[in-house]
């Protein structure tokens, strides 16, 4: 008998209620059908957000919107640890299946194990972590949703990969043993990540007066409150999309640069590195959406931003 995962955060960081959620949902493909970015032709790595939908889950169904699932037999997802650190290592779910109020989306367990036996650097995470987690979770429902609208009578089986401390001989490990399902087009490959954390809360204040990262400076010392500033919505969109310019261009050095020089507070920019080194520059990766939880105007203020796109790998 297959041990499924529960949906842990259904009935708070989204509707438990099956016809509910699924009206919500279809919603949410419709506003993104209307841009045109249906299920792009070879669109088989993605990015999205993992809030509550309430927040994200427009910018998320985007994301899904473009997914190609043609001849797709199993989905990747690496995400970003929230509630545990551990290093020299990433982990997997011992989990069957991942609930939704839909349906259930099930896992590749024999490639997990092939995996955790072959790779030294990739463990199961215990009941409680999985369970506890939501980089994952948060993308199940919209992921079931749209497969099962574009024709498909279950979703690919999935793999879980969460990270959290990331040495570089970890991510060149890591990189080395994901490769060959990376080259081969039955795989796809999914990074769950919100983009800049900002706020006091979040431990992040730094601003630019005018979307320059080099004058990026704490907002204690930066924000003048001039009329010709940037409002602090505006320098935290301004920072993030020069993050999201640099993963288009698929160049890794220079997105570690970023992060080093920017300090953003991009919780899957571990996922992204891994990505950016699987992909090479010669992919091609478009941006579909860019939201923020709220338009912060006031230092005391926080928010969340969040980014969908698709890559088509050459």
């Amino acid at each position: 008998m297959v041990k499924v995962r529960p949906a842990t955060h259904a009935g708070s960081w989204y509707s438990g209620n099956p016809n509910e959620l699924n009206s919500q949902l279809s919603h949410y493909l419709s506003l993104a059908k209307s841009s045109g970015k249906t299920s792009v032709k070879g669109a088989r790595v993605l990015v999205g957000p993992h809030a509550g939908y309430s927040f994200a889950g427009k910018t998320l169904a985007q994301t899904y919107n473009s997914f190609d699932p043609t001849g797709i037999k199993r989905v990747f997802i690496l995400g970003p640890s929230h509630h545990i650190y551990f290093k020299d290592e990433v982990r997997t779910t011992r989990y069957g299946a991942y609930a939704t109020p839909l349906g259930n989306v099930p896992v590749d367990t024999d490639t997990i194990k092939d995996l955790v036996s072959n790779a030294r650097h990739i463990d199961y995470m215990s009941s409680s972590v999985d369970e506890n987690e939501h980089s994952f979770e948060l993308h199940m429902p919209l992921y079931y949703k749209a497969c099962l609208d574009k024709g498909l009578s279950t979703p690919p089986p999935i793999i879980p990969i969460l990270i959290s401390g990331f040495p570089g001989q970890l991510a060149d490990s890591l990189t080395s043993t994901l490769q060959p399902y990376f080259e081969d087009k039955e795989n796809a490959f999914f990074v769950s990540t919100d983009f800049c954390h900002w706020g006091d809360r979040f431990g992040y204040t730094s601003y630019t007066p005018n979307g320059d990262l080099e004058s990026m400076d704490d907002i204690t010392v930066a924000f003048n409150g001039k009329s010709n500033s940037l409002k602090i919505y505006e320098s935290i969109e301004a920072v993030d999309k020069k993050g999201m310019e640099l993963i288009s261009k698929g160049d890794v050095s220079l997105w570690r640069q970023y992060l080093q020089a920017t300090e953003n507070t991009i919780c899957g920019a571990y996922p992204l590195t891994v990505l950016l080194k699987l992909m090479g520059k010669a992919d091609t990766f478009e941006w579909l959406g860019y939201t923020q939880s709220s338009h912060v105007l006031d230092p005391y203020d926080s928010s969340v931003s969040y980014a969908s796109g698709y890559a088509i790998p050459s």
